[in-house]
């Protein structure tokens, strides 16, 4: 889902989630303010950011990873769901 305002729309509905990825293309800040809207909205789920090369850490993100394949990040999101 592309924008901030659409996901929080989306995600305005009650539901149970464990875990958010927040994908690496959006602008770094953009990034940020939804890890900040996640973790107030859904405290107990766990936030994975796939990250650029230039931004290695999102803070707030419970697990920060470099883009650079999905073997790297499955089984982070095995393991949080689990």
């Amino acid at each position: 889902m592309v924008g901030n305002e659409r996901a929080q729309a989306v995600l305005s509905l009650p539901q149970r989630v464990d875990l958010f990825i927040v994908g690496h293309k959006a602008p770094e800040q953009t990034r940020r303010e939804i890890v900040v809207w996640l973790k107030a909205k859904y405290p107990k789920a766990h936030v994975l950011a796939l990250n650029p090369p230039e931004c290695l850490q999102l803070p707030g993100a419970d697990y920060n990873v470099e883009l650079n394949g999905p073997e790297t990040w499955l089984p982070i999101v095995e393991a949080a769901v689990a």
